[in-house]
C-alpha cells in the first residue's frame, strides 16, 4: 500500500506543479486589471474615479519574475508575489493567492499582506476578495 502511495504522489507532483506555472500573459493580466481600490495599501491616495487599475498608476513598468512582479520607484516598492493559482472559493473562477509587499524606500513603512485576488469585477478586473489566506 506504501508503494502505491508513493508512486501516485509521485506521479501526480507533475501535475499539480504545472498548474502553479504563471505566464508571462497572466502576470500582465494581473497587473493591468488589478483594481487597487480593493484593498489596502500607499497606493490608495493615487486613485481617483478614473485610476482604479494598478496599470493606471503613474509609476514605471513592472518588472516580472517567475510568480509575481515588482515595480519601483525613487520612493516605494511594490512587489506582488503568487503564491498559489487555485479556485479557492470553488465558484468555478480561478483565483490568485497574493503576497503583496508595500514598503516605502524613505521611510520605515514597510507591509506584507497575503490575498485572494480573484478576476469577478466588470470586464475582469481583479478585485480582493475578503478571505483569509495563508501566505508572506
Amino acid at each position: 500500500m506504501k508503494i502505491i502511495t508513493i508512486a501516485f504522489l509521485l506521479l501526480s507532483f507533475p501535475a499539480i506543479a504545472k498548474d502553479q506555472i504563471l505566464t508571462q500573459s497572466e502576470l500582465q493580466t494581473i497587473y493591468d486589471k488589478l483594481n487597487i481600490s480593493t484593498f489596502r495599501s500607499s497606493l490608495m491616495p493615487k486613485r481617483t474615479k478614473d485610476i482604479v487599475y494598478l496599470s493606471q498608476v503613474d509609476l514605471p513598468a513592472p518588472e516580472y519574475f517567475s510568480n509575481g512582479f515588482s515595480i519601483e520607484n525613487k520612493d516605494w516598492v511594490y512587489t506582488f508575489s503568487v503564491i498559489e493559482k487555485k479556485d479557492k472559493n470553488r465558484d468555478g473562477v480561478v483565483d490568485y493567492t497574493i503576497c503583496f509587499s508595500d514598503k516605502s524606500k524613505t521611510g520605515t513603512y514597510h507591509s506584507v499582506q497575503p490575498m485572494l485576488i480573484s478576476p469577478l469585477g466588470i470586464d475582469g478586473q481583479f478585485i480582493a476578495l475578503s478571505y483569509t489566506v495563508d501566505g508572506c
